[in-house]
């Protein structure tokens, strides 16, 4: 070992003063000043070269020899300086070599050893002795090789100066992890490509579906049209349709069926027909038991839904608002609101405007939302199972095409599981808007029971106006699918009590810390191990933070594995450049030695 012994330098100052005192700088900070020799630094004025040089060389454990592209060719008017007794250079390796001191020739500037038939022959020894070399361009990794060599330290950082380094460093890796996560989450990155969106849809796959039948889909399509002969859509056919939504009424509740849920708003006044379909709804709710019946509603004025008189009076409303994030990739159904103002104090908050697929499924009027178990509470009798509710989002801009919320209000949301392409089509779940007024064409009320009779508009032949037609994935292939279909989605999410429920945001921040915490462990104990090794452990990590998401989703929890993947992988990329930076910076290096 180096221990307490000092280190020479040996230079030609002709040949490379530069890169010798950049080499003195380094040792200097790994050894201290008073350990390195360097003529300049080290001789006091009018002290005897040769004596000091003489004494130093003894007192040293080795002699770096600076050996630049100039080193054994610089000349006087005498000839080559390395064969003139009065040359300082040959006055230091003499007396190394007398002394039996350990010389390290190191080549700099790109100049090759020396040839033997060029040096003395008292120095003819020198070009067979083993040179590093440094270059400019990985100048402190080749300083750490030298360095390392003559202290006799493993090819690495002990690990007590590595977790020293870190130590040093963490403030630094944890505010880079900070900023990164902050950055990543504020500007909405990892949502450029639906990252987090398209992992959490994966990952809803893995949690319990539906239970049962709960929806019977009843479309209002160019077979109904065409059968009905008139269009949907217009004003002047308007009338027409809501007597029809009558009867329609009535027929779901001679079925048996627990609510009839329109998927449409009814904004402009038909007062005969609206009469007529206001009388159904009250039909509907003094029978025994009572049918519930939903009016669709895309906006609120003020605590009024934008909804005719009449059927406001008759029945209950929902929200038809749906909210998608990654293209379609993730759909949420916001079920409730917590106004902006709203006191949030206790462990239960006031709530309103429900959906549409809350107001079909709740036994009453929602009242309020018990924010720790995210279950939904009513004036009537307690559901089983619970309604319950996804994740609380704070609306921060409004929306053009829906406005039943605005900012600052909480948005209690419900996210769905889709249903595969054609799984609503499906006649088990699905019929013709005329086939179902046809009491004599429909299938047995049998088929109508206990469920809901969701009515909304799919392909027509003659639409006045744009179909409802969205974007969900099959894997990662998009497809369209009709609004209504979603809104089938959200009751049958709703009604199997398997809601899937993100994290909070403190769990979610303590998973994030715990996936970094284990990238930065995992740096340390593999920082000098093969590249191949620390890439399988990191994606062997990765993999085993898969599979813990789709464990906890199996139990209707979803994590987030975006977020954790680059917190894992983040974090051991930076505490790698730490105790890279610790091994090669001589600041580093002495704290952590």
């Amino acid at each position: 070992m180096f221990g307490s012994s000092r280190l020479f330098i040996s230079y030609r100052r002709s040949d490379a003063e530069s890169i010798a005192r950049s080499l003195f700088e380094a040792f200097k900070a790994r050894l201290g000043a008073d350990r390195v020799f360097f003529d300049t630094a080290s001789i006091p004025f009018g002290e005897d070269f040769r004596r000091v040089v003489r004494e130093r060389i003894v007192r040293s454990a080795a002699v770096l020899v600076v050996i630049g592209p100039q080193w054994a060719g610089v000349r006087n008017e005498r000839g080559l300086r390395l064969w003139q007794d009065d040359d300082p250079v040959r006055f230091e390796l003499l007396t190394a070599l007398q002394n039996g001191r350990r010389i390290v020739p190191v080549r700099v500037g790109g100049a090759a050893a020396p040839a033997e038939e060029a040096l003395p022959p008292e120095l003819r020894a020198l070009p067979f002795l083993n040179m590093p070399q440094l270059h400019a361009d990985s100048f402190d990794s080749d300083v750490n090789a030298i360095y390392r060599q003559l202290v006799g330290e493993p090819d690495e950082l002990t690990l007590r100066a590595r977790l020293m380094a870190l130590l040093v460093g963490a403030p630094a890796v944890a505010l880079v992890l900070a900023f990164a996560m902050l950055a990543a989450t504020w500007t909405g990155a990892f949502d450029l490509l639906g990252l987090d969106a398209h992992a959490q849809r994966l990952l809803l796959g893995a949690g319990a579906g539906q239970r049962g039948e709960p929806v019977l889909l009843v479309r209002i399509d160019a077979a109904s049209e065409n059968a009905l002969q008139r269009e949907f859509g217009p004003a002047e056919t308007a009338p027409a349709w809501r007597r029809d939504h009558a009867r329609l009424i009535d027929r779901a509740a001679r079925a048996g069926a627990a609510a009839v849920a329109f998927d449409l708003y009814f904004e402009d006044g038909a007062a005969d027909a609206d009469a007529a379909l206001a009388q159904a709804v009250r039909r509907a709710a003094a029978r025994s038991p009572p049918m519930r019946v939903v009016f669709g509603v895309r906006r609120v004025d003020g605590a009024q839904p934008v909804l005719t008189a009449a059927l406001r009076d008759a029945g209950t409303w929902g929200s038809l608002c749906l909210a998608q994030r990654g293209g379609g990739a993730l759909w949420t159904s916001p079920l409730a609101v917590i106004a902006a103002n709203a006191d949030r104090r206790d462990a239960t908050v006031t709530a309103d405007r429900p959906s549409l697929a809350l107001a079909a499924l709740a036994p009453g009027r929602l009242i309020e939302a018990d924010v720790a178990r995210r279950e939904l509470r009513f004036d009537g009798p307690t559901p089983d199972p619970p309604l319950r509710y996804s994740t609380v989002e704070r609306q921060r801009v409004g929306f053009e095409g829906c406005r039943t919320t605005q900012p600052g209000d909480d948005v209690l949301g419900l996210l769905l599981r889709i249903a595969p392409d054609g799984y609503w089509r499906d006649p088990a779940r699905s019929i013709s808007y005329a086939r179902f007024l046809d009491g004599a064409a429909a299938e047995s009320d049998a088929h109508w029971r206990g469920r809901v009779v969701l009515v909304g508009a799919t392909e027509r032949v003659r639409a006045a106006a744009p179909a409802d037609v969205q974007v969900a994935f099959d894997g990662f292939v998009p497809r369209n699918v009709y609004g209504v279909e979603l809104q089938a989605d959200a009751i049958a999410t709703l009604a199997s009590g398997r809601v899937p429920r993100l994290l909070t945001a403190d769990a979610e921040l303590a998973t994030t810390l715990v996936a970094g915490a284990i990238g930065g462990v995992s740096a340390v104990g593999l920082y000098r191990r093969s590249r191949l090794l620390r890439r399988g452990v990191l994606a062997g990590l990765s993999f085993a933070c898969v599979l813990l998401a789709w464990w906890l989703a199996r139990g209707g929890w979803l994590l987030d594995p975006v977020n954790a993947l680059f917190s894992l992988w983040l974090a051991a990329l930076g505490v790698r450049a730490i105790q890279t930076l610790a091994e090669r910076t001589p600041r580093f290096r002495r704290l952590a030695t």
